[in-house]
């Protein structure tokens, strides 16, 4: 009941700051989706005419039930309540309830009711000469933003305009998570592969200190979790200075296709008079290069440009754009790196205790099973979760979730990693998918099962990593990442509001 009071007569102020009001007022909380559709609107133009007009009817289907819902009409505030004595507040209250079709609340009664029960029988509200410095009010503001007010003449009956908004909403919405994804009939979530190049050969060991031009680049994005976990490889395997990276920047509307664009060319690029293409405008335009000879003359790459991508720049080619594919390139680059190295020093007894081999010798088919086993219920499960489009598809993957969570629990309370006794790839991927868990899978994707820090065991696992491989820390900007999922995915966030999200740092210090 307080939630309703509260939300009752909520409306915004221009700049988008919500606040409570206590006046009779048209101003409703609907008004401030005009402002927020506003934005899905602005995004969907720069992908396709069909998404802007699902935008629209969406704004206005949201519109057209929060107008109703938080309808000034709908609650009446305290310039109708008189001056009550503490013994006569419980029956002013009791007076006050839902009747007929309306919701008939008087908020500010039901407020001060509650705040005065415990004053003596004499004491009467203050008057708002000499209360308003400690009013929970708002003075609303003279400039509001538009609204339609559909509703306030009651026609047409909301018994029909309600149900044929929430129907043509949801419908709208489905259209547009398909156009996203793939689903299947009954609205689970189908991951796709995009894969580009086939078997890839080992890497070329390169000289880091050969003045030649690189022999590979690879392209990231730091809110992509499947670029965090190639990310992590390279840090760990020590390949910062072989493999160099180019980080992409996220931002779909000044992408040609896709959600990536490329910074300014580097120094290096810039020196080793790199193409331009594989330096300049976006992630797109890579892919059309690398398929240059495979396109007629104006064609473009039909399929979707995803990252990571790994690209040999000497022949303008695609390696691989499959994270897995490329991490186990990079581990067997790392291994050959190592071996030639002791080679060249003698030295065949180097500190074997602090080498990282993501892909232990004999333990691949161990490895991918293990891996393969965690995708399906917790790292690919929340994204099942978030673009499930029938509520048994969203069951179904937020039971594999709360499953995987309360394993990974129970294993790593007597297991010091996901498989074997040192570091694998099985825990980076883990780590790119713990570090987004909390603040995006959990809220944007719905994903249940609450924070990390409710599984001791996870938690305590994931301290160990960062202690003993301070390096992991450095691979993420966990603001960004997450605050992607909210920026990007407008279909599942409308208003595109980011809600508060810590450092890597400060959110495992929280654990």
């Amino acid at each position: 009941a307080c939630r309703i009071v509260l939300m009752g007569s909520l409306t915004v102020d221009p700049n988008g700051r919500g606040g409570i009001y206590n006046s009779n007022s048209t101003s409703l909380l609907g008004d401030a989706l005009i402002s927020a559709g506003s934005s899905s609107l602005y995004f969907a133009t720069f992908h396709h005419v069909t998404t802007m007009k699902v935008s629209l009817f969406i704004t206005l289907g949201w519109t057209v039930i929060t107008s109703w819902a938080f309808s000034p009409s709908s609650v009446t505030t305290n310039s109708a309540h008189p001056q009550t004595t503490h013994a006569s507040k419980s029956k002013w209250i009791q007076s006050q309830h839902c009747s007929g079709s309306g919701l008939s609340i008087r908020s500010s009664t039901i407020l001060h009711a509650t705040s005065d029960s415990n004053n003596n029988d004499n004491d009467v509200v203050s008057s708002s000469s000499s209360s308003s410095s400690t009013s929970l009010y708002e003075k609303i503001p003279s400039k509001k933003p538009w609204t339609f007010g559909i509703l306030t003449s009651g026609f047409p009956p909301q018994q029909i305009l309600v149900p044929v908004v929430k129907f043509v909403t949801f419908q709208v919405w489905r259209l547009m998570m398909n156009e996203l994804v793939t689903h299947d009939e009954d609205g689970r979530f189908i991951r796709e592969s995009f894969q580009a190049g086939n078997n890839p050969l080992p890497l070329d060991l390169t000289d880091a200190d050969d003045a030649a031009a690189p022999m590979y680049k690879l392209y990231m994005g730091n809110p992509c979790p499947w670029c965090h976990r190639v990310k992590a490889a390279i840090a760990l395997l020590d390949l910062e200075d072989d493999i160099p990276v180019t980080m992409l920047i996220d931002n779909a509307e000044k992408a040609s296709k896709g959600g990536w664009i490329l910074p300014k060319p580097s120094p290096e690029d810039t020196k080793h008079a790199i193409a331009d293409e594989l330096t300049t405008g976006d992630l797109a335009g890579v892919y059309n290069y690398c398929y240059r000879e495979i396109l007629e003359e104006g064609e473009r790459y039909k399929g979707r440009c995803t990252a990571p991508l790994l690209v040999d720049v000497r022949s303008g080619t695609i390696v691989t754009n499959e994270s897995n594919e490329i991490m186990v390139l990079l581990n067997d680059y790392a291994r050959r790196k190592r071996m030639m190295e002791q080679q060249q020093s003698g030295d065949d007894d180097a500190a074997a205790a602090d080498v990282v081999d993501l892909r232990p010798i004999g333990m691949d088919d161990e490895v991918d099973r293990v891996a393969k086993y965690w995708f399906d219920l917790l790292w690919n499960g929340s994204y099942r979760c978030g673009f499930s489009t029938s509520q048994i598809a969203y069951d179904e993957a937020a039971a594999d979730v709360l499953k995987g969570l309360d394993e990974m629990n129970t294993h790593l309370a007597s297991n010091s990693y996901l498989i074997g006794e040192s570091i694998t790839e099985v825990d980076l991927k883990n780590f790119a998918w713990v570090t987004r868990h909390d603040y995006a899978y959990t809220v944007i994707f719905k994903s249940p099962g609450g924070r990390i820090a409710q599984y001791p065991n996870i938690a305590s696992y994931v301290k160990r990593l960062v202690e003993k491989y301070p390096k992991l820390l450095d691979t993420v900007d966990m603001p960004d990442a997450c605050g992607s999922y909210y920026r990007q995915l407008f279909m599942l966030n409308f208003g595109r509001i980011v809600p508060y999200i810590p450092s890597v740092r400060e959110w495992v210090a929280g654990l």
